[in-house]
């Protein structure tokens, strides 16, 4: 039998998993099946306590699916998250015990068999067992598996950016169109939970399209054979109290990823980020990394970039991580800049659109002597705006 860690008992220091600064109890696990109320709204959970007793899994407990591991005689617990506990089991499994349900994400993986059969080339780690409600996973169970050390991670984060783009490109056949106008709700209701003074939205191209969801976080990386494998997670705390559920773009959870490894000043140089993004575009379809899906002008990296902040941003005040979130704010605060300079360059594409259609217009109706003055001035004008917006353009990186 495994002891409770002490970070989840008397006056300890409250788990990772706990957003302590979002609500006003300490931590009572036996109280989450009844719901936490926050500013946020009310969430809600179950003791995880009961899985760290060895007689508990010989139980029937309802919700249970896959092969379920039996005859369990030890359980160890060897790291906490900021999605639960995790736990070996005989030295032969890896559960991952949820305390607060946000979604069915990891077990819809293993178990729809479409994106099953799918995903099994993947360098993606499906579990074989769980325990799930109806507000989503509370338990999933992997096999045996040793995870990268968070240095490791960001020493080789191409090698992990390439794996993500692997997963996703499996994904390819199940992707959903474009859901511009939802996208940019949840934007919304993210700033508005959090009440910032940025605001953006992005109109997207039509190659930008959602995936099935796999959540990536930085201590959730293996090493199997010569390669990397990705432990999928559920969806975060933050994301499921201040957004609605939708399905994102794969560069949305790339951006998150580069945000995390910003965080740790693993790049150096736009050009570092350049080839990060250019390493998971390599493999996942060329028109999700052309210049049009990738323009700051239609969205591109940036928006997705704001989004991942956001998020951190209410991560960093739910568990109350004071760094974090002056690193948050920070970075929003140069966010105007950019909003500045697209609210100048959508006055300059007017300008270039309005010059083209009139050297195209006074070109098929005009005459007399004027026509041709007028024409070479209107596409005069025409070109040295576009020559303008390209420049002035933030770039992707």
């Amino acid at each position: 039998m495994a002891a409770v860690p002490e970070s989840s008992v008397g006056d300890a220091a409250p788990p990772p998993w706990y957003p302590h600064a979002l609500v006003d109890r300490t931590c009572e696990p036996s109280t989450f099946a009844e719901g936490l109320p926050s500013q946020w709204g009310r969430f809600y959970g179950w003791d995880i306590h009961e899985a760290l007793e060895v007689d508990w899994w010989s139980g029937e407990a309802e919700g249970r699916w896959g092969a379920w591991p039996e005859n369990i005689t030890s359980i160890a617990v060897v790291s906490q998250h900021r999605w639960g506990t995790v736990v070996h089991l005989n030295d032969a499994w890896v559960a991952h015990l949820y305390p607060f349900q946000t979604s069915r994400d990891v077990s819809t993986l293993a178990l729809y068999e479409p994106w099953r059969e799918a995903l099994s080339t993947s360098p993606l780690l499906l579990p074989v067992a769980g325990l799930k409600n109806n507000r989503g996973d509370q338990l999933v169970v992997f096999p045996m598996h040793t995870v990268l050390e968070r240095t490791a991670i960001e020493q080789r984060h191409h090698e992990v950016v390439q794996a993500m783009g692997a997963v996703h490109a499996c994904l390819v056949p199940f992707a959903t169109p474009n859901t511009e106008r939802r996208w940019n709700e949840r934007l919304k209701a993210i700033e508005d939970r959090l009440k910032t003074t940025t605001l953006w939205r992005a109109p997207h191209t039509r190659h930008v399209v959602g995936l099935p969801a796999v959540h990536l976080g930085l201590d959730h990386i293996a090493q199997q054979s010569d390669s990397m494998v990705v432990i999928p997670q559920p969806r975060s705390l933050v994301d499921h109290l201040c957004a609605p559920e939708e399905r994102l773009p794969g560069v949305a959870t790339i951006a998150m990823l580069e945000q995390r490894l910003s965080m740790e000043n693993v790049f150096t140089s736009s050009l570092d980020r350049q080839a990060f993004y250019e390493t998971w575009g390599r493999c996942v379809p060329s028109l999700w990394t052309s210049k049009s899906s990738l323009s700051t002008a239609n969205g591109g990296v940036w928006i997705w970039r704001y989004h991942a902040m956001l998020l951190m941003l209410a991560e960093a005040r739910a568990y109350g991580l004071a760094k974090q979130a002056q690193q948050c704010d920070g970075w929003l605060f140069d966010v105007s800049r950019i909003q500045a300079r697209l609210g100048e360059l959508r006055t300059v594409h007017a300008l270039r659109r309005g010059g083209a259609w009139a050297a195209i217009a006074a070109a098929l109706l005009g005459s007399g002597p004027l026509q041709l003055p007028f024409v070479a001035g209107a596409a005069g004008t025409a070109l040295v705006a576009h020559l303008v917006h390209q420049r002035r353009m933030p770039p992707p990186f």
